[in-house]
């Protein structure tokens, strides 16, 4: 299937003569990207069709590209066929998936697969806040969240800086049991981070280690150039912040780990 035929199918049950498009709006129908020659040649849309499948979509559909101005990114189709309106397109259809429903939900999730097999990036803007180092910052401090969020504890190991992620539906009960891990204290919280970290890494007990913080409202989630705010209070989405700052460590040449808690 072309890539092009959402475009076709966008215009063929459109009920208007003329549609002035902008190319951000057609990249959305498609779902994808326009190569960089439609940006820039007019010929790109011309109406030759044959083997150019993009301009199929439009002539397939009963319609032709009357005008292209790029300079504004703006192409204006006309349709060809009035005869062919939508209505009738539309009760066509309609009959064939009645005749046969097994080939029209093979065609209709065809389509869709399509359009989620496109490309995808999600990305990751995040800003640390720093707790300090923890033997000498207390649980009680305003600044250790008690909600959800993401830890990384630091240490020297050696020359280098190993590092530990760990992702925690609550931040001051993660941070309370390694302090108190530290210290030599029984722990009295739920959480088991502290016996963890210095059993699965070579952090010592005795030196120093620093503690940064990604809270709420720090984390962004980008997708495909779209983003929100990471919700921490939802685990998965907390684990999945975790999950690429840690990959940021690795890329980063340090080494860590990843707790997911």
């Amino acid at each position: 299937m072309s890539k092009y035929e959402p475009l076709r199918e966008h215009l063929a049950l459109l009920k208007d003569v003329v549609w002035a498009a902008k190319l951000e709006e057609v990249e959305e129908i498609i779902g994808s990207s326009l190569p960089k020659s439609a940006r820039e040649h007019r010929t790109w849309w011309a109406n030759s069709g044959g083997s150019l499948v993009h301009q199929n979509a439009w002539l397939d559909a009963g319609w032709r590209v009357e005008r292209t101005d790029l300079m504004r990114d703006v192409i204006v189709f006309r349709r060809l066929r009035i005869g062919g309106t939508v209505l009738a397109n539309s009760a066509a259809r309609a009959d064939r998936a009645a005749k046969n429903p097994q080939k029209a939900a093979e065609r209709r999730l065809a389509k869709e697969m399509a359009a989620l097999r496109q490309p995808a990036t999600v990305t990751l803007r995040a800003e640390w806040s720093a707790l300090g180092e923890v033997q000498s910052t207390p649980c009680s401090k305003n600044t250790v969240p008690q909600k959800g969020g993401v830890l990384r504890f630091a240490a020297l190991n050696g020359d280098d800086v190993q590092t530990v992620i760990v992702a925690t539906m609550s931040v001051q009960q993660a941070y309370r049991s390694l302090r108190m891990e530290m210290k030599g204290l029984e722990n009295d919280t739920d959480s088991s981070v502290g016996a963890e970290v210095f059993e699965r890494t070579e952090f010592d007990s005795k030196a120093p280690i620093e503690c940064d913080v990604v809270k709420a409202g720090n984390a962004w989630l980008l997708t495909d150039g779209r983003g929100r705010k990471a919700d921490l209070d939802e685990q998965s989405e907390c684990y999945l912040v975790a999950q690429l700052l840690y990959l940021q460590e690795l890329q980063n040449g340090r080494k860590t780990m990843l707790l997911l808690r």
